[in-house]
């Protein structure tokens, strides 16, 4: 008896929806800390205050430049796009430490995760199989 196989085609999200999405998460974060705790995110010397203009001007260019640099150099190359992605969120998370409280740099980090995470796994490339 032979079984008939059917081929599954894994559901690819768009780029360009990823580069919409990238700055969605991190403005629920800011919310959060911003409207619910009353956390001023601030950071640098002198304080510049993160508000939402700049979380979505950020988070749009990263993504766009996430989008770039995998279309350019991780076709098929999962291992070396995570491997990419998690020193760029390493390096990325240096920002926080300037941040002008505890609880300002656990949300500014908080936000840094949740725009790598969206990134990362929005714009991963497919298996090749």
């Amino acid at each position: 008896m032979t079984t008939a196989t059917v081929p599954t085609t894994a559901r690819r999200v768009p780029a360009w929806a990823v580069v919409v999405a990238a700055p969605i998460a991190p403005l629920a974060v800011w919310a959060l800390a911003h409207l619910a705790f009353d956390v001023a995110l601030e950071a640098g010397d002198p304080a510049i205050t993160v508000g939402p203009a700049s979380i979505v001007a950020v988070s749009v260019l990263v993504a766009l430049a996430a989008w770039g640099v995998r279309s350019l150099f991780f076709r098929g190359h999962r291992t070396g796009w995570f491997l990419t992605c998690g020193v760029a969120l390493l390096v990325s998370l240096v920002g926080p430490l300037g941040a002008t409280t505890p609880a300002a740099m656990l949300c500014l980090a908080l936000m840094h995760v949740t725009v790598a995470a969206t990134v990362t796994l929005g714009l991963a490339p497919r298996r090749v199989a």
